[in-house]
């Protein structure tokens, strides 16, 4: 689940602010909700000049008609992002979950029964040597939920980095197919040796073509201007070392912006299947209990290219995964030969 800088809450107060001189029926408060949702999205959803919004607007008040509390209102909060087309954003209460889950073949169990296997296992960050000349880095997802999780989790990226002895390697492994989200600022920041200062990659709007871009400062990483994440020590500097990425379908949201920030860099060449096509970011608002989130930009790499749908590899390879042995690894046979050769 990756949100634009990642989880810029913005805390859209003003409808509270409105009715706080008066007690809010649970009907008033369920149509509060639904207009703020569609207002909002009417003015920043990526989708807004793709959809007819007096038919959606239409639509979602019969939904939700009958409705007379914020929990009622739910279902209609779910068809917004449904006939919007906003497979990414979602609604929040508490620990449960509103959105619009589209009908996606599920992977075969059979064929990739390692990964779903090691993703069952929970995150965590996984280096090899191989052959004593060539390193391998697992990234996974994150949920970062506590003041200075970010920093120990980039910081513990760059550590396990360090091990490795970059400058002794002649090439590393990044894989990120077990990625499925999170926070993308310190997944980026925790190898920022290999990727370098500067711009990365930037999230469009697709409307108005604003942009606003990611980029990595010494032991810090900026979206704009607002600080994202600071390191406490970085390794020095290895930008031509060379980098296979290993992307594969369970890649999505933070980990495809964290491949989407390879792109580009020179020396750097991606091995697996397209990535799961959450290449959109989230910005979001509160109103009442609920934390709202809707796609408002797609992300692009450090020369604009815009990926809308998903990351590809330079060389496909459909399963093949074996995380027990990785040295049997389709992937990982692939890209110490990319390496070596």
């Amino acid at each position: 689940m990756k949100k634009k800088l990642f989880s810029l809450l913005l805390l859209c107060t003003v409808p509270c602010l409105l009715f706080a001189q008066k007690t809010i029926s649970g009907a008033d408060s369920a149509r509060i909700v639904v207009d703020s949702i569609m207002n909002y999205a009417q003015s920043k959803s990526i989708y807004r000049d793709r959809v007819n919004w007096e038919s959606i607007r239409t639509t979602v008040y019969q939904k939700s008609a009958q409705a007379s509390s914020v929990q009622e209102v739910m279902p209609a909060v779910e068809l917004i992002y449904q006939l919007l087309g906003d497979f990414h954003g979602f609604t929040n209460r508490g620990r449960k979950y509103y959105k619009w889950r589209q009908k996606n073949p599920k992977p075969d169990t059979l064929l990739y029964r390692s990964t779903l296997r090691k993703i069952k296992k929970g995150p965590g960050v996984d280096i090899r040597i191989f052959d004593q000349k060539y390193g391998y880095l697992l990234i996974p997802e994150n949920n970062p939920t506590h003041k200075g999780d970010n920093e120990r989790l980039a910081q513990q990226l760059q550590d396990s980095l360090s091990k490795l002895n970059p400058s002794k390697l002649k090439g590393i492994i990044i894989d990120l197919r077990t990625n499925s989200g999170g926070n993308m600022y310190p997944m980026i920041l925790g190898v920022a040796n290999l990727l370098g200062d500067g711009q990365l990659g930037s999230f469009i709007d697709p409307v108005t073509l604003k942009k606003e871009s990611w980029e990595i400062r010494g032991k810090e990483i900026y979206a704009g201007d607002e600080l994202m994440c600071r390191l406490n020590t970085l390794a020095a500097l290895n930008t031509k070392l060379k980098i296979v990425v290993l992307t594969g379908m369970n890649t999505a949201s933070s980990g495809e912006a964290t491949a989407i920030s390879f792109k580009g860099r020179k020396n750097t060449w991606f091995i697996g299947e397209n990535t799961g096509g959450y290449t959109t970011a989230n910005d979001s608002f509160r109103i009442f209990d609920l934390n709202v989130f809707i796609a408002t930009a797609v992300e692009a790499d450090r020369n604009r290219v815009i990926y809308d749908k998903n990351v590809s590899p330079d060389q496909e390879i459909l399963a093949g995964d074996n995380f027990e042995e990785l040295t049997n690894d389709a992937k990982i046979i692939a890209a110490l030969r990319w390496l070596k050769h």
